[in-house]
């Protein structure tokens, strides 16, 4: 069982609102993994399917899980930060999650989808306390430039076969640019949204941070 907390995250000047769902773990405490939602300018937020089923299975799984909407998204503070901005809400939903009494803030992990993937890896580069990063359909244009970049934490690329964004052969390649420890994954039948598959989804990134961060 696991307890929904709203929550307030400080980022620069600006206010971000959050759910936290925390397990019942006693008096032991727990990994936790922020998870950032897509594009706000096309709908994107935390409420997204693919971002509700990656809280739904690292919940099941014992991990405290931090959802958010980025600056000009719901009641966020702000407008839209052209993927830098966002990067700082990124970092700043870490720090807090680490500072929460229940969670061992060695044990930190984000993960994101779409252009929140995007903005997940750049975090995990720039975070003091990301331990492990997981990109879900992250876009071609963004995944190239991030493939050059020395990204130390273990990571999992994930993509589904059929995504309009990019070719699966594409997909192969760049993931082998990514330097070790490095995971990549292919969903079968799934498109850039993952419609249907959300638990296939939650299951291969759960099972990653499982590997990563309960060592």
């Amino acid at each position: 069982m696991a307890t929904q907390i709203a929550v307030e995250i400080q980022s620069g000047s600006l206010l971000l609102e959050g759910l936290l769902d925390l397990p019942d773990s006693g008096d032991s405490k727990c990994p936790g993994v922020v998870v950032c939602h897509p594009h706000p300018r096309y709908g994107g937020d935390m409420y997204n399917s693919v971002v509700e089923g990656l809280a739904a299975d690292l919940s099941r799984r014992g991990f405290g899980v931090l959802r958010f909407n980025f600056r000009g998204v719901g009641f966020s503070d702000g407008e839209f930060g052209w993927g830098t901005g966002e990067s700082e809400d990124a970092i700043a939903a870490t720090d807090h999650i680490s500072l929460v009494e229940q969670i061992d803030s060695s044990r930190i992990g984000i993960a994101g989808y779409s252009f929140g993937a995007a903005v997940a890896i750049q975090a995990a580069m720039d975070s003091t306390v990301v331990q492990a990063v997981a990109s879900i359909a992250c876009p071609a244009a963004q995944l190239r430039a991030l493939s050059g970049l020395e990204i130390l934490q273990p990571k999992l690329l994930l993509q589904g076969d059929t995504d309009h964004d990019f070719p699966i052969d594409q997909f192969r390649f760049l993931a082998k640019r990514f330097s070790n420890p490095c995971e990549s994954a292919v969903i079968g039948g799934g498109d850039h949204f993952f419609r249907g598959l959300e638990t296939t989804v939650g299951s291969e990134v759960g099972g990653f941070f499982e590997r990563w961060l309960r060592r």
